[in-house]
């Protein structure tokens, strides 16, 4: 790490700063036990900014919780912000650039410590988060009130989201150059398209790299899984950086690591208070302290002595079935008291967390995560949390119940079977692709569990060959109609289902299924038109993304967008349909056929309402 031996570098030299990020003032502020956590934290850090005597301090966003603090939070941080930050203790920071390109809602467009009406001691330069970005009317941020004020230096903030340019502010203590980069947080996506369409820039100042330190504070998506487009990786950040301060990731990874690829250092400082009981937030929390000297630096992990004790463990059930023998008698019972006993563990594990600072909370946060996959395992989580109401912190959310999710891997995906294709392509007289299609279906090793392969060549011929466009639709909703037909006589079991579908495959000639579809006229969406049945058969894939489709009775279709109460009247129109179709076979039939009954019956007698919801939001 390039770091420079700053104890013996002249004090007037050194430029020294607190850096902070995610301090969430406000967050469960109304929870009589948790409701002060944030501020405590807060205030030490201001605490420890006068402590070591720092020129500046750096907040890389997500000040408060709320864009729109409650008057308790906003109140509260003008207080500590007031008492710690104000002194007669001059500044021997020196602004070199154009400060009113700079500081945004200042006053008198410049730095507050210039302002001959404010004595400030210690100056506050922050940018926003995506908790306290501008909102409402007059686009305005929380972090606007305290730029006017006079509380804090409020920089790096963007309205022309089409095109960011990105000017340092340039500071000069002795010897000592910082050219200081603020990007305030913009939607990853947004921000991830203005990378990649090269709108955004970075200017360096003009004088020679070698005399400046560049440091960057940013308030973005960090983490690779949060999908390719929603988060910005380091490389795209320019390589003449020294030092990059990462905001709006929660765990603390305060330690400078190395970016290879650009040469330049990243700090992830993480939040001061735990806003949610993930395991990243169990990490002890810090904040730093920076030095710098010329072009080289030094970042001083600081531990917070006034956060609130958490544990965190996870357990997989599954893992465990051996050891607590759930595979005979009451597991519900031996995972309750497994659980019983490891919280008992996790509680006393907090005990040693307490660091004996005066203002630090006792009552430590608490999370259990117990993964399971078969639901006989789960037991009542929040009157197992009632047992230590004076115990934890959060009794009510303590054990926490994750299903198992079974990705397929590469090795269970559907693929092309090519020795299937290659066999294919080798019979004689195969010149149609139809021909080709029912020629690799009848070799695949993966044969169609519901559709003849000569079904699928008859859907290609007549697409191909005569333009029927709606062929696929029409074929595979006459099949679908049928195999209803036919489990419904069956009434199969869950089990059983793929069996009685391959019986339906066997009983039924693919020549005799189309000539009778041929021969009755059937349409898809004629039919669902005509009758005011609707079995849901047309793919998902043929509704575009972000429409909602209504039926609402014979040949009457709307297209909505959104998501609002609309929502809610859907669901209870169709549950309430299906209630009313299963109660006159409840004394008869098991539950799964049912189900399976009412929908078919509901379609053909009660012509009920059908609500096709789409749950993507817009941008």
């Amino acid at each position: 790490m390039a770091e420079g031996d700053t104890a013996e570098q002249d004090a007037e030299n050194v430029i020294r700063i607190m850096v902070a990020t995610d301090n969430h003032l406000g967050y469960a502020e109304k929870d009589a036990v948790r409701g002060e956590d944030s501020f405590t934290a807060f205030e030490e850090i201001l605490e420890m900014a006068v402590a070591e005597d720092v020129d500046m301090i750096l907040l890389g966003g997500d000040l408060f919780h709320d864009a729109q603090p409650s008057q308790n939070s906003m109140h509260k941080c003008i207080e500590l912000l007031r008492r710690y930050t104000f002194g007669d203790k001059p500044v021997s920071l020196e602004i070199l650039s154009d400060q009113a390109a700079s500081f945004h809602n200042a006053v008198n467009q410049s730095v507050n410590y210039e302002d001959p009406n404010l004595n400030i001691a210690i100056p506050v330069f922050s940018i926003h988060g995506n908790h306290d970005d501008p909102s409402g009317f007059g686009r305005l941020s929380c972090l606007d009130l305290l730029s006017a004020t006079g509380l804090v230096n409020y920089f790096g903030r963007w309205t022309d989201l089409t095109k960011v340019e990105i000017s340092p502010i340039l500071i000069r203590k002795g010897e000592s150059k910082l050219g200081l980069y603020g990007l305030s947080h913009i939607h990853d996506a947004r921000l991830a398209r203005l990378f990649k369409e090269y709108q955004v820039m970075i200017n360096a100042p003009n004088e020679s790299d070698e005399e400046w330190f560049h440091l960057m504070v940013v308030h973005q998506n960090r983490a690779e899984n949060r999908g390719p487009k929603n988060f910005i990786p380091e490389e795209a950040l320019p390589s003449f950086m020294h030092l990059i301060i990462w905001g709006h990731e929660h765990d603390c990874r305060i330690d400078p690591e190395l970016n290879v690829l650009r040469d330049f250092y990243v700090s992830q400082p993480g939040s001061s208070v735990a806003t949610s009981l993930s395991e990243g937030e169990a990490k002890k929390k810090h904040v730093g302290l920076l030095e710098i000297y010329k072009t080289k630096f030094h970042l001083k992990p600081l531990p917070l002595q006034t956060v609130r004790p958490f544990v965190f463990d996870s357990i997989n059930l599954e893992e465990c079935v051996d050891k607590l023998n759930l595979g005979e008698g009451d597991a519900s019972t031996k995972v309750y008291n497994f659980a019983l006993e490891r919280v008992e563990a996790m509680i006393k594990q907090a005990k040693t967390m307490l660091t004996g600072h005066p203002k630090q909370p006792t009552l430590p946060l608490i999370r259990l995560r117990l993964l399971f996959s078969e639901e006989s395992h789960m037991f009542n989580t929040v009157r197992f949390g009632q047992m230590f109401l004076t115990r934890v912190a959060n009794p009510a959310d303590m054990v926490k119940f994750d299903k198992l999710k079974k990705f397929r891997g590469k090795s269970e995906k559907t693929s092309v079977d090519k020795e299937a294709m290659q066999r294919a392509m080798q019979v004689d007289n195969t010149t149609r692709v139809e021909q080709l299609v029912n020629s690799y279906f009848e070799q695949a090793n993966n044969p169609l569990k519901l559709m003849h392969s000569k079904a699928l060549a008859q859907i290609t011929y007549r697409m191909v060959e005569h333009g029927d466009n709606d062929a696929a639709q029409d074929i595979y909703g006459f099949y679908s109609k049928k195999a209803i037909e036919h489990l419904m006589e069956a009434l199969p079991d869950d089990d059983n289902i793929d069996e009685e579908l391959g019986k339906f495959r066997l009983s039924h000639r693919v020549d005799d299924l189309l000539k009778e579809m041929d021969s009755s006229g059937f349409k898809e969406k004629a039919s669902a038109d005509e009758n005011g049945t609707s079995l849901n058969i047309e793919p998902k894939s043929s509704m575009s993304s972000g429409e909602e489709t209504t039926s609402r009775g014979a040949g009457e279709t709307t297209v909505a967008r959104g998501r609002g109460r609309g929502r809610g009247r859907g669901r209870a129109a169709a549950n309430s349909a299906t209630t009313r179709s299963t109660t006159s076979r409840s004394t008869s039939s098991p539950d799964r056929q049912q189900t399976l009954l009412s929908a078919v019956k509901s379609g053909r007698k009660t012509n009920p309402k059908t609500y096709v919801i789409s749950d993507d939001d817009s941008d």
